[in-house]
């Protein structure tokens, strides 16, 4: 988005990518910042979370407070918790349209 907003390329990108990455002419650069008339933007993310005991010597912290452990994984009994409700829609959303109007 940084192109759009600041007409540049962020820096860590420009780092990253070098002399791979075109350059705005500072005319394209004042032509492109601030060239939309709306932006909207989707972010899904999924977090998965598990109890976990927080050892004695754990500084208590916005992160150890919920007591929980964070990934990005599935688990497998998330896996099947899955696979049971949807099968469980499934059967519901059958039972329903097959019923006699």
């Amino acid at each position: 988005m940084d192109p759009l907003t600041s007409g540049k390329y962020p820096e860590i990108m420009r780092e990253k990518v070098g002399e791979r990455l075109p350059e705005f002419t500072e005319e394209e650069s004042k032509l492109l910042a601030g060239s939309f008339d709306f932006l909207g933007l989707n972010y899904y993310t999924t977090n998965y979370v598990s109890l976990v005991e927080p050892a004695p010597d754990t500084f208590p912290s916005y992160e150890t407070d919920p007591g929980v452990e964070y990934s990005s994984e599935e688990t497998s009994i998330y896996k099947l918790f899955k696979l049971y409700v949807f099968n469980l829609l499934i059967s519901h959303f059958l039972i329903l349209f097959s019923l006699p109007s």
